[in-house]
């Protein structure tokens, strides 16, 4: 099924809904900024066991991630970027694996970046909390990859005589 705009004969996508897709980006740029700077100013978000497989697992996915609406941006089509989309629902969903198997992370520190006033907004995200998130993550890549695929499949069918 074809967004409400979307060139249904010629696949193509609106240029609003190919430039909307890059704040996705904007967003995943920021979490990778607001990762390495834990990392960069040694905040404790991060424990002495994080290292190099750690940071793949957390960075790859994040930039991974980025390949799919760059392309949707550049070609305007959504198909052709599915393949890169399941590439990323994947790394993200073994990534998490990782890092839940090793976890990481002290949670009490996750909003040291942010001033003193707004660090209560955070306050809730606890340990559990964040290996929660972290099987979230896992379910949902599995189950989006999936989902992914069974449209790339159906969509190229269409295509076919």
């Amino acid at each position: 099924m074809q967004p409400a705009g979307d060139n249904i004969d010629t696949g193509m996508m609106t240029p609003a809904r190919r430039w909307a897709g890059l704040y996705t980006v904007v967003l995943l740029l920021l979490l990778l900024v607001f990762f390495a700077y834990h990392q960069w100013k040694k905040t404790g978000f991060f424990t002495d066991n994080f290292g190099p497989v750690e940071m793949l697992a957390l960075y790859g996915p994040i930039v991974i991630s980025m390949a799919a609406p760059v392309q949707r941006a550049i070609q305007g089509r959504s198909n052709p970027a599915r393949p890169s989309e399941v590439v990323s629902d994947l790394s993200l969903a073994t990534g998490s694996i990782w890092l839940w198997n090793h976890f990481t992370f002290n949670f009490a520190h996750l909003a040291d970046p942010f001033p003193s006033s707004m660090r209560f907004a955070f306050a809730w995200i606890t340990d559990n909390v964040g290996r929660f998130i972290l099987l979230l993550q896992i379910v949902i890549g599995f189950i989006s990859a999936f989902s992914t695929i069974v449209s790339y499949i159906s969509e190229h069918r269409k295509k076919l005589p």
